[in-house]
């Protein structure tokens, strides 16, 4: 088996609307530009124009770039469990090839 050294983990405090040039463990550099305290997370068309300009910099943005206000939850739109999988009793999570069957023929 090889020897593979733990990698310490690259962290870095700076403050916003600041860039950091970030040294990668391989000597890479990355590019970090924290977004400005008053930024618009709300503001769809700034964030692509945002990741445009940075991109075109050579630059990751940091902070909270988007949220889309009207999103549902994943798991309100999937209709997934509020339970962790591994409560879940083999019934619930194997329900047979007639329920199977049933939700492929709905999908299609």
């Amino acid at each position: 088996m090889d020897f593979v050294p733990m990698m310490r983990e690259i962290t870095v405090t700076y403050e916003a609307g600041d860039v950091r040039d970030i040294v990668m463990h391989d000597g890479s550099e990355i590019h970090l530009r924290k977004l400005q305290k008053d930024w618009d997370p709300l503001d769809r068309s700034s964030a692509i124009m945002a990741n445009d300009r940075a991109r075109k910099k050579g630059e990751v943005l940091t902070g909270l770039l988007y949220v889309e206000p009207e999103t549902q939850d994943l798991h309100r739109i999937i209709n997934s469990s509020d339970r962790p999988l591994n409560k879940l009793r083999q019934a619930e999570l194997c329900p047979g090839s007639t329920a199977l069957e049933k939700l492929n023929q709905s999908l299609r």
